[in-house]
């Protein structure tokens, strides 16, 4: 992700919250396909490329990002809340 002023990245935020970031916006998408189009092939395909190039790496910041004590995620989410705002 570009360093540009308000993305995580320039709050100081690490790769990790940037992944996680993109996931949930991509997962947002993906919600509202569901909602309008379940049975869609397009929404079968877009479910289908997320699992197959994103779940994984998501899957695997997340897991870092939980293992971080309560105090650090915290500050960082409050500063990615802040970056997104």
């Amino acid at each position: 992700m570009t360093d540009t002023a308000g993305s995580p990245a320039s709050v100081g935020l690490g790769a990790d919250e940037v992944v996680l970031v993109r996931a949930r916006r991509r997962l947002r998408t993906l919600v509202v396909a569901l909602e309008m189009a379940p049975f869609a092939e397009t929404t079968r395909q877009a479910m289908q490329t997320y699992l197959e190039e994103d779940a994984a790496a998501a899957h695997a910041a997340f897991v870092r990002w939980s293992d971080l004590p309560r105090g650090v995620r915290d500050r960082r989410a409050r500063l990615l809340r802040e970056a997104l705002s």
